[in-house]
């Protein structure tokens, strides 16, 4: 060092390169500088062999940081932000040089690995996390995971997954973030839509409850605030939908009463003009007396009109106890949601709101009695479904009817669009009045009914057994717990205005050995019929009973060629995402690639370029368009080539030195069975 002092030449960059190691020292030493109250690209370093462990941190020099070319200085608005954490082992070298090393100058920083140590700060040159006021982690989100490393488990990047399923996936996984896996409905004019949203609401619910513990019943602290917070902001959407319910019920209900009432005021009038023109033998005496009975009861009917929007809105205001003890319910007994339970859910409101209607109702209907004609309030609510939503809801010829296959306007966050299931008000309304009648005859034998049966109906859901494999309920066969039987993938195919398209999914990537519990990724789809008269590509949804699968994403590919055989028909399912997880189902049956869809034709090949099948190291021959587009691939003939069976996605490349653009996806059919090449025939001639 002191032969370096004496021949110092004060030249700048002639006096030697002195490189160094440092530590950035913990946030609270240059907080400003780095939060944004700074100026430059700088921090504090303690360097090693240099800095005393012992020196004050607020005693340690600044360092420059020298960016890198492609991270740009900030001209022309160019530039990267910097990635420096405290707790960093930095790489630098002093700017000044000896003897005074005033000016060091940040070159790099080391990765840190699995084994670097994440704890808070314990002292200097000691390893301790990167975290700060302004860059924290819960760990909900983002895995408590520091390190660098060039492997698989280095800081793992968030699933496209619902939370639960990062859960079941490993202890290590995370959603990206929580709202993957809820259900999303777009308005539209069917009448089905107020009970389909409060079904997507129960749905949302159930899947969020999920996510705090695999058994929501023992909840406790934070699990059961996080769940009670849950109950009311989704009791106050669901309150505001069913407005509409209750405002369809009440005047459904005053539609079949409104006739009643006409008939009863022409009866009125009749028996009071007999009995008037019996005593007297007047007509005219008689017709002002049959009148005067009808005006007498214009302000009892007028009552009850006036009375409806005031019943509506306070059935509106008492109706959140009823919806938060229906979630709680959800909450408690419910680990895996059906439409059944949104039926039992919607029945148990429906009780609730007829209920009210008649208490509220029944004694203004005192005034009318001579003119109901035996009228009843609970017969005429529970006796037609059709008429439960009431005249609001109905097609009219204003509205358009639903087009069960137009587009879904259902959509899964993470995943697209999910085939709907339908509303049956018959389904829904007779569940309600048999839970009612069970709740009626168990409260009339004095056994034990909790509150809320008594109030709503004697549900499914309600039991706390409900999720409990073997459960049997009283209303129907729903049931709430974990599938019983996981086997099998459903290809669902729905959009558009075509029908009748099936399709088959093929698994292969098989990990596990036992069949029970084997899963595997979607490597291809079998279409087995096309199905007639798509006009565009229908949705494709891939689904598993027990939802175990995750990811899979495919596209159908409808023909639109008027002189072909298969126009309007789907004549390919291609996959764009694989996936993982999906149980696999004893059917065994090899598949082989039958086909090449071609998703996209490229452009710049010639009839020359061939395509590789990379997994299996085949090449087919293809035929070009005009302007070097892939007009078709030619597959090889399983009848005359025993054609090698699949077991992991097949992936295509296209072998060109001029072509480009071209996307080419598999196109699986059963394997047939071979039966060899034929090499040589000979006649045998018997005498």
């Amino acid at each position: 060092m002191l032969d370096q002092s004496l021949i110092k030449s004060n030249f700048l960059g002639k006096d030697g390169f002195i490189w160094w190691l440092g530590q950035i020292p913990p946030e609270q030493n240059h907080y400003g500088q780095i939060n944004g109250a700074g100026w430059g690209n700088r921090f504090k370093v303690r360097i090693m062999g240099y800095d005393s462990p012992d020196l004050p941190d607020d005693d340690l020099r600044w360092a420059n940081v020298l960016l890198s070319p492609t991270d740009g200085s900030g001209a022309a608005n160019q530039s990267n932000s910097l990635k420096l954490s405290p707790g960093d082992t930095v790489f630098g070298f002093f700017l000044d040089g000896a003897p005074d090393y005033s000016v060091p100058v940040i070159l790099g920083v080391f990765g840190r690995t699995s084994l670097f140590s994440t704890q808070e700060y314990a002292g200097a040159f000691k390893p301790y996390s990167g975290y700060t006021s302004k860059v924290s982690n819960d760990g909900s989100y983002i895995v408590k995971n520091e390190s660098n490393e060039q492997n698989a488990s280095s800081q793992k990047s968030p699933r496209l997954v619902p939370p639960s399923k990062a859960k079941d996936i490993g202890e290590d996984e995370r959603a990206a973030f929580n709202g993957i896996g809820d259900t999303v409905r777009a308005a539209n004019g069917s009448s089905e839509n107020t009970i389909s949203k409060i079904s997507t609401e129960i749905n949302n619910f159930v899947n969020k409850v999920q996510t705090i513990s695999d058994s929501v019943t023992g909840a406790i602290g934070n699990a059961e605030a996080f769940i009670n917070e849950e109950i009311d902001k989704i009791t106050a959407k669901i309150q505001k939908i069913s407005s509409g319910l209750v405002s369809g019920m009440i005047n459904g209900l005053y539609e079949d009463m409104a006739p009643v009432l006409n008939g009863g005021l022409k009866l009125l009038y009749r028996t009071v003009y007999a009995l008037v023109f019996a005593a007297t033998q007047s007509d005219p005496i008689a017709h002002r007396a049959g009148v005067a009975a009808q005006r007498a009861m214009i302000e009892p009917v007028k009552a009850i009109r006036d009375a409806l929007p005031c019943i509506a809105n306070s059935i509106l205001g008492s109706i959140a106890n009823t919806i938060k003890g229906l979630l709680r319910a959800v909450a408690e007994n419910v680990t895996n949601f059906v439409t059944c339970i949104a039926d039992q859910f919607i029945g148990g409101l429906m009780n609730n709101i007829i209920g009210g209607v008649e208490s509220l109702l029944s004694p203004i209907l005192g005034g009318v009695d001579k003119i109901l004609m035996g009228f009843n309030i609970l017969s005429s609510m529970r006796s037609n479904a059709e008429g439960a939503l009431g005249s609001a809801f109905k097609a009219s010829c204003n509205e358009i009817a639903p087009n069960f296959n137009s587009p879904t306007n259902e959509w899964v966050i993470g995943k697209g669009a999910k085939e709907a299931s339908g509303v049956s008000m018959d389904t829904i309304l007779a569940s309600a009045n048999l839970a009612a009648s069970i709740a009626e005859s168990v409260s009339d034998s004095a056994d034990a009914i909790n509150s809320l049966s008594s109030t709503i109906g004697a549900f499914d859901f309600l039991n706390d057994g409900f999720s409990n494999p073997g459960f049997e309920g009283l209303i129907s066969d729903c049931y709430g717990g974990p599938p019983l039987n996981c086997g099998g993938v459903k290809v669902n195919i729905f959009g558009s205005n075509g029908s009748g398209a099936i399709a088959k999914a093929v698994l292969g990537s098989i990990v596990g050995e036992d069949a029970a519990y084997a899963t595997g990724s979607i490597i291809g789809i079998d279409v087995l019929d096309g199905g007639s008269n798509y006009d565009f590509p229908p949705f494709v949804e891939i689904t598993d009973q027990c939802g175990k699968g995750y990811g899979a994403v495919a596209r159908a590919v409808v023909d639109y060629n008027e002189n072909s055989p298969t126009y309007q028909q789907v004549t390919g399912i291609y996959l764009v995402s694989e996936g993982e997880g999906y149980p696999i189902s004893e059917d065994a049956t090899p598949y082989i690639v039958d086909d090449i869809v071609i998703v996209n034709p490229g452009v710049n090949y010639t009839n020359n370029d061939t395509v590789l099948e990379r997994t299996q190291n085949v090449q087919y021959k293809i035929q070009v368009g005009p302007n070097g587009e892939i007009y078709k691939v030619f597959p090889i003939n399983s009848n005359l080539d025993n054609v090698q069976e699949v077991s992991e996605t097949p992936e295509f490349i296209v072998q060109s030195s001029t072509g480009y653009g071209a996307i080419l996806k598999p196109k699986l059919k059963v394997r047939p069975q071979y039966q060899g090449e034929i090499k040589q025939q000979i006649d045998c001639i018997s005498k």
